[in-house]
């Protein structure tokens, strides 16, 4: 079975919250997510719960009352996060109380320095699950664009990468 951590736009975007994605990229978004409920695929999570806490902070719109996609996902994980058959769990070590700097992430690669703060608990867990399991997990993006600058440096580490919106990264490219 594949595992994969998703990062948090693929939640809102199937949630319906971000106008600049496109009507296929949600449809992709909800696909994936309907892919994972039904069995498919495990997903990763940390045991410190920061992903988990990322995307409940992330689905929190006022203008968005009803529930969608994303929040039933939630819901399910919730529900599932301690259930080995549906998801596994690592531990990552954080360097400083933070919350951005973990061990497990490539600190030594000068080519990641510049990675989003925010975004190396992914890589963390991403590289704690190999590490733990001896296994790669794929991370699923969907509209980030500040991942497609470390794509080969990651990759370099044994981290996949699964971008569900290409399209959508590459108009958004050519409108900059």
């Amino acid at each position: 079975m594949n595992t994969v951590i998703l990062d948090t736009n693929v939640i809102v975007i199937a949630n319906g919250q971000t106008p600049q994605a496109s009507t296929d990229c949600v449809r992709r978004c909800r696909e994936r997510l309907d892919f994972i409920l039904g069995g498919s695929e495990k997903v990763v999570l940390d045991y410190g719960q920061r992903i988990l806490r990322e995307y409940r902070r992330n689905l929190k719109d006022e203008r968005h009352p009803q529930r969608g996609r994303g929040d039933l996902f939630m819901q399910w994980l919730r529900q599932n996060q301690w259930n080995e058959e549906r998801c596994s769990l690592v531990h990552i070590t954080p360097l400083a109380d933070n919350g951005t700097d973990f061990a497990e992430f490539p600190n030594e690669d000068a080519a990641l320095a510049p990675f989003h703060k925010k975004d190396r608990k992914f890589i963390a867990v991403a590289l704690a699950y190999q590490q733990t399991f001896g296994q790669t997990a794929t991370l699923l993006l969907a509209i980030d664009r500040g991942w497609l600058a470390f794509v080969d440096a990651l990759a370099a580490h044994g981290v996949a990468i699964d971008i569900l919106c290409e399209a959508d990264i590459q108009r958004h490219r050519q409108e900059r």
